[in-house]
């Protein structure tokens, strides 16, 4: 055995060693660290994208023309709308986007109030 291998061979001694000792809270921020996490932060997921109005409707089948008369909300980012697609599904899915939808049919028909 090369003075490398028995370097290695006593970090992974004194790596399991520690494994032994620590407690589960320690073993899963000694494990972030390995996969490259930060190990002061449990895993955090990625932040949900910002999309166009197009992007939503080719998503949800509806045309983008039919999203922004209903409303949906958004964000504006560098001069520019963008929208998180679970904020158009709870919108879409809200008392105010149905009471919106009984506006637009009665403006439709003729009979605005």
């Amino acid at each position: 055995m090369n003075p490398a291998q028995a370097g290695g061979q006593d970090l992974t001694n004194e790596l399991l060693h520690a494994l032994l000792g620590a407690t589960d809270e320690q073993k899963h921020a000694a494990l972030r660290g390995l996969r490259g996490q930060n190990p002061a932060e449990p895993h955090v997921a990625m932040p949900e994208p910002y999309l166009t109005l197009r992007e939503v409707g080719r998503q949800l089948g509806v045309s983008p023309c039919s999203l922004w008369r209903w409303g949906v909300p958004g964000h504006k980012l560098g001069g520019r709308r963008r929208f998180r697609m679970s904020e158009v599904e709870a919108y879409l899915a809200s008392d105010e986007f149905k009471q919106k939808v009984k506006e637009l049919k009665r403006k439709r028909n003729g009979r605005a109030s």
